[in-house]
């Protein structure tokens, strides 16, 4: 019986060991870009390529 407390007790540790090292991975780097970017011209490029007309901007 003893078994079965240790499993689960040891499969509740390694879940939450798993669960806490995938929250500090996903927070690393925060995401910010060095530079600076130019969405109107990304997009329009982008869409010139696929022979699109686009009539939207972002202000």
């Amino acid at each position: 019986m003893h078994w079965i407390t240790f499993s689960v007790a040891g499969l509740l540790l390694a879940g939450s060991l798993a669960a806490l090292l995938a929250l500090c991975a996903k927070t690393r780097g925060h995401g910010i870009v060095p530079g600076g970017f130019d969405f109107d011209r990304y997009k329009a490029s982008e869409l010139s390529q696929r022979g699109l007309f686009n009539k939207t901007r972002w202000h």
